[in-house]
């Protein structure tokens, strides 16, 4: 019996150690370890498609943020393409194609006054990089009379400065040229070095090649500081009012790709010429990206691209030649400053 007892109390010892968890450590132990180590789950990132109007470099703001990973920085998934010219991104934005569009402010505008809820939240070419070039020929502004003048898109930026630099040279575009569209900046600068526009607008690096095939400028738009909205980023208002961070994370992305490019030309080249099309191992083209570089990121691009009233109410009066319903419009109502106006308060890019 004594040896019964001495036995059960035994075992009775073994099952409280083990259930104190003396000699080796319990399994149960590591769980809570492994739980407090576990990382945060990273918040999926937000899928936008987006485009960009045309092949210049006015759109680099947007195709730089994407070469270099600044849109996933800051959360999202961003596919961005190529939509030949401002009115078919224009109708992409607006028929829920895209949830944003970078083209020009002219474009926004129309839509708009259309019944499109268009919003610019940034405006990167705020004056005009515009030249007026006409064939080596050209003497007078009377020579331009009875001619063909090239655009891009009727109603676009191109346009606009095309109009801008007849009239500043005596000529009625309504009466004394005939204006013809060319669908794109690119299919532009084609036109007028195959013989198609006696004139046009060009730009870095389109006027390196017009001036080598015998164009001239006779009127620079660029060098007077014009104001202009030739590259935007849009949005519909209704979609930004649901997604503000998506909008935020959008233009914190471009801001810091342009403040990338103004203090790295070595890094910016090879993205320029990409978006561009061009080669940088070609003498030629690397000249007229050197040249599109210094122009368009040291002169052209701000900072911080406000959307500004001044800037979109002088182009709007330009607009209302080829589109009436624009002469009324309050331009308050198709911009919103707040989103660049944030960015500058935090100091994005700096």
């Amino acid at each position: 019996m004594r040896m019964s007892r001495v036995l059960a109390l035994g075992i009775t010892a073994l099952f409280v150690v083990s259930g104190c968890g003396g000699g080796t450590p319990a399994a149960s132990s590591a769980p809570t370890v492994a739980a407090s180590a576990a990382p945060t789950a990273t918040p999926t990132p937000i899928k936008i498609k987006s485009s960009y109007g045309n092949v210049t470099p006015a759109n680099l703001a947007p195709f730089m943020a994407k070469e270099l990973g600044l849109f996933e920085k800051h959360g999202l998934d961003v596919e961005l393409t190529l939509i030949d010219g401002g009115a078919p991104s224009s109708a992409a934005l607006v028929s829920g194609q895209t949830q944003v569009g970078n083209f020009g402010g002219t474009e926004t505008m129309s839509a708009f006054v259309a019944g499109a809820d268009t919003q610019v939240v940034a405006l990167f070419v705020p004056v005009t990089p515009w030249q007026f070039l006409a064939k080596s020929d050209y003497k007078t502004p009377a020579d331009l009379k009875g001619k063909t003048i090239g655009v891009a898109s009727i109603g676009g930026s191109a346009y606009v400065a095309a109009v801008e630099s007849l009239k500043r040279l005596g000529l009625d575009a309504a009466k004394d040229v005939t204006i013809t569209a060319f669908g794109s900046t690119a299919n532009l600068t084609t036109g007028m070095l195959g013989g198609a526009a006696y004139a046009g607008p060009g730009h870095p690096p389109d006027t390196v090649k017009l001036l080598a095939g015998g164009f001239k400028v006779i009127y620079d738009l660029g060098a007077e500081k014009i104001p202009a909205t030739d590259n935007c980023t849009i949005v519909l208002k209704s979609w930004a009012d649901k997604n503000p961070q998506a909008v935020q994370g959008y233009i914190d992305a471009e801001i810091e790709a342009i403040a990338i490019a103004k203090k790295d030309k070595a890094k910016t080249i090879p993205i320029l010429a990409k978006l561009l099309k061009l080669d940088t191992a070609k003498a030629d083209d690397a000249a007229a990206l050197s040249q599109t570089y210094d122009f368009y990121v040291t002169t052209i691009f701000p900072s911080y691209p406000h959307p500004t009233v001044a800037t979109f109410t002088a182009t709007r009066d330009t607009l209302v030649a080829t589109n009436a319903k624009v002469k009324d419009l309050d331009v308050t109502k198709v911009i919103e400053d707040k989103y660049v106006a944030d960015a500058e308060k935090r100091d994005v890019g700096k």
